[in-house]
């Protein structure tokens, strides 16, 4: 089919046919226009609100869906409005219920927490839960999703016995019908507004120049598999992920294949019908793994059947390559060696619009964090990580790497975070490089959203790799790089980041932790895999009425998708906190900041501040701000006062002094979109007892003076053609200047109107200078005058956020005072 298409504007939801409309419709509509114009002056990463160029999806009829419908079934079953959350007495034993389910109890656990007096005696509470049975006798009676079966079966392996005879292993295979499964998600209002049925191009400026790509839905597979189906068709994209021992064996589920084919009519969550065709589109899996799909050995590229530049495999042949092997009795046709091919009869052989070697999706976390950094560029840098400076988002290896005996993809994303700056003082220049070239290529490959800029990085970063990476031949660190799948699989990367979105390892070995790992504790451990699909049964149906007690809460998606942001989104805002966003200057995100109600250190002197908080400028850098600050018009009235409190300030005059404040982090597009927070501390050591006689948070605690990058001179920063703000991107277009934080402190009452937000006592440090053409990184110095730390007194709104500085190698320190011995960063 022939696909057609509209083009939208942003700002007023207008469709034109042709690229060309929307700039003649912003040239003619001077609200698009001025619109247009005021998104140049906001401070954003990427635009909210991208043009879109959608492929027309046509939906059929208008039907109920899946929260409607199970309305109509509990009122037919007697349940009514007043009584929502039926069988259950009321909303607080449901969310009694609710908390039991997710809580990862067993069922004896369960049991006796149900039978305590304090759950059974409480007279103000009308109480139904009795014991775990009838707990779970009403978890059953809610609407429940598809059912779980099991399939028997026997392996015979290569193996024989005592007798001779070839060895049978019975299997228990547990599954769910997937296009019930399907049916389920679709019709789901709680998915309403994140689904797509049709493919979208998007792109970052107004004239469809700079495409973005996302989800699977703006990629080039979707589009293509579109192109091959009927007018009205609805592609329903299937991502797949297993272990090796779900993938010998089976030859697939073959009630998804005439789906796949023919398609089938389905409910959506938008209220339509649509025929919806199932496509297996993207399969993650490890390299392993990826060669048991690929029914091909370890030392061969999945995709391509050799580690050479060819082209994909062909399915067709590929598949009667091995139906040819298995016929004959192991006899193997021309080409199989020469494909490392094994024979195994592939569950993919009859999928519909499925290239099963185009599905392999990138492993991050095994091909990059383990198999480039583990296997092949770790060196003797032991001393340079436990020398590492400290940061609150790092992990830091008190012990050095060497003695890590199980990686998590967590720790190596920590450290590679420093890996650079460890191999730059102890390694030859053109490793440095291609280690560099190796963390961009991490880094790139990470994003979430990409355009042209970031994939052209990814193939800069990949090619100055291959040009550095002789220098591991001449070390002898290397024989050849021959032969390595791990490396070899990089070379794919560009291409299924423009197919099928960047689907890895990560999100299935999560799935992994919270699905099978917690039911497995949940169970008795025995016959264990039936207790977890049973908990997993449980789970998706306390999910399901969830979502359907808030649809009937609320009767319309978009205050039921509020709300589900609001309860599990990520807040910062903690009891007891202030939060303040009066910084007009910089963008919503990155004015606000939280700090503590109540100071941490109360009272506290000027003497204490310069002994304890090693700030010895810290009444000088008060009485030149307070000089400068009265100076402006709006305080000039009030002058008298601040001149007496100048008079008055001496060692023993007190201020309240804070231990941190959290600094909001802008969204970025290309990262998860949650609201993160920076925290800077500022507060010296203390020597408390142990954990056995004092409270945790009595205990002795190192000191932390957090580096923040701050703006140096006209306050608010500078902006980039496209509006952002340009301390996102380069720290010497936007006047920031590294800063070393000893002190956050409030002015007294009788000078608060001096600085409506708290100061923060801070030591410069040089300004930046240029990259440095082996690391690529900036480098720094303390600031000195006099032979002095230079410092000064700052708002804590003009501090950006926390920076991590990696000390030029030479000098002699630990991790606790490598920041006051090293001279050069």
């Amino acid at each position: 089919m022939s696909l057609t298409s509209f083009h939208r504007c942003s700002y007023c939801g207008c469709t034109k046919p042709t690229v060309q409309g929307i700039p003649a419709h912003m040239k003619l509509s001077s609200s698009c226009r001025d619109a247009w114009e005021a998104k140049l002056t906001e401070n954003d990463c990427c635009q909210s609100q991208p043009t879109v160029r959608t492929l027309c999806d046509v939906p059929a009829v208008v039907v109920k869906t899946m929260h409607p419908t199970i309305n109509k079934e509990r009122m037919s079953e007697g349940s009514n409005e007043n009584t929502p959350w039926a069988p259950f007495i009321n909303g607080e034993e449901w969310g009694l219920a609710q908390w039991l389910m997710s809580s990862g109890l067993s069922q004896s656990k369960i049991d006796k927490y149900l039978k305590l007096d304090m759950a059974q005696n409480r007279p103000e509470l009308s109480f139904s839960l009795k014991d775990k049975r009838t707990f779970l006798n009403k978890i059953d009676s809610l609407p429940r999703g598809p059912g779980w079966q099991c399939e028997i079966f026997e392996a015979t392996g290569d193996e024989c016995d005592e007798e001779g005879k070839e060895c049978v292993e019975v299997f228990e295979l547990w599954k769910r019908d997937p296009i019930e499964c399907i049916h389920k998600l679709l019709s789901n209002l709680s998915f309403a507004c994140h689904m797509k049925y049709a493919p979208e191009h998007r792109y970052k400026d107004e004239w469809m120049k700079k495409p973005i790509l996302s989800e699977m839905w703006s990629g080039t597979w979707w589009e293509s598999v579109q192109n091959l189906l009927p007018p009205g068709a609805t592609v329903v994209p299937m991502i797949l992920a297993s272990d090796k021992t779900q993938l010998s064996n089976f030859s697939g589920n073959k009630s998804a294949w005439p789906a796949g084919k023919d398609g089938v009519e389905m409910v959506c969550a938008d209220g339509f019908l649509r025929k919806v065709y199932p496509i297996l589109a993207a399969y993650i899996a490890d390299h392993p793994k990826q060669c048991l799909v690929a029914c091909c050995r370890q030392n061969h590229c999945p995709r391509q059947g050799q580690p050479v530049k060819s082209p994909l495999q062909n399915p067709a042949e590929t598949a009667s390559m091995i139906r040819k092997t298995l016929q004959s009795g192991g006899q193997k046709p021309r080409g199989f060696e020469e494909a490392g091919l094994q024979a195994i009869d592939p569950f993919w052989k009859n999928l519909p619009y499925c290239n099963i070697f185009a599905c392999m999706t990138p492993d991050l976390l095994h091909q990059l964090h383990k198999g480039m950094f583990k296997d092949h560029t770790e060196d003797e840098v032991d001393r340079q990580f436990r020398t590492m400076p400290t940061h609150p988002d790092l992990c830091h290896f008190h012990k050095g790497i060497s003695l890590v005996s199980q990686w998590t993809g967590n720790e190596y994303k920590h450290m590679e975070k420093v890996f650079l700056g460890v191999v730059a003082g102890s390694a030859d220049a053109d490793v440095v490089k291609a280690v560099q070239a190796v963390l961009d290529f991490v880094s790139y490959a990470h994003l979430e959203t990409h355009t042209n800029d970031s994939l052209s990085g990814l193939i800069n970063a990949w090619t100055r790799f291959h040009s550095y990476k002789q220098v591991f031949l001449r070390l002898g660190v290397q024989k050849d790089f021959n032969g390595i799948p791990k490396l070899h699989s990089m070379t794919h990367y560009l291409e299924s980041m423009r197919t099928a979105d960047r689907y890895n390892s990560e999100g299935p070995e999560q799935l992994h932790i919270n699905f099978a790992k917690v039911g497995y504790r949940a169970s008795n451990c025995k016959q264990y895999i039936h207790q977890i699909t049973v908990w997993l049964d449980g789970q998706d149906t306390v999910r399901r009425f969830k979502a359907y007690l808030r649809w009937l809460k609320h009767g319309r998606v978009s205050q039921l998708l509020r709300t589900e942001e609001e309860e599990d989104g990520n807040h910062d805002e903690d009891n007891g906190e202030n939060i303040c966003n009066d910084q007009p200057a910089l963008g919503a995100d990155e004015g606000i900041y939280t700090i503590a109600q109540k100071p941490t250190f109360h009272n506290t002197s000027v003497r204490t501040i310069v002994a304890k908080f090693c700030a010895p400028d810290f009444a000088q850098c008060l009485e030149d701000f307070v000089t400068k600050t009265q100076g402006v018009p709006s305080h000039s009235s009030q002058a008298p006062t601040s001149l007496s409190f100048l008079c008055s300030i001496n060692s023993y005059t007190t201020f309240a002094v804070y231990k941190q404040f959290k600094k909001a982090l802008p969204r970025m597009s290309q990262v998860p979109k949650k609201l993160t927070s920076d925290s800077i501390c500022a507060f010296p050591a203390r020597l408390g007892a142990t954990a056995s006689t004092l409270p945790r948070r009595l205990c002795a605690q190192a000191a932390q003076f957090s580096m923040v990058l701050a703006f140096n001179g006209t306050y608010g920063g500078t902006r980039r053609d496209d509006g952002t703000n340009a301390s996102l991107y380069n720290p010497i277009d936007a006047g920031l200047t590294v800063v070393q934080v000893r002190v956050i402190f409030c002015l007294p009452e009788t000078v608060s109107y001096l600085s409506k937000h708290p100061l923060a006592y801070v030591e410069w440090f040089t300004p930046f200078q240029p990259y440095n053409n082996i690391t690529g990184m900036f480098s720094v110095a303390p600031s000195q005058r006099n032979r002095c730390r230079r410092a000064s007194i700052i708002p804590i709104t003009a501090i950006v956020r926390s920076c991590h500085l990696i000390p030029v190698w030479g000098c002699a320190a630990t991790s606790e005072n490598v920041l006051e011995r090293c001279t050069r960063f």
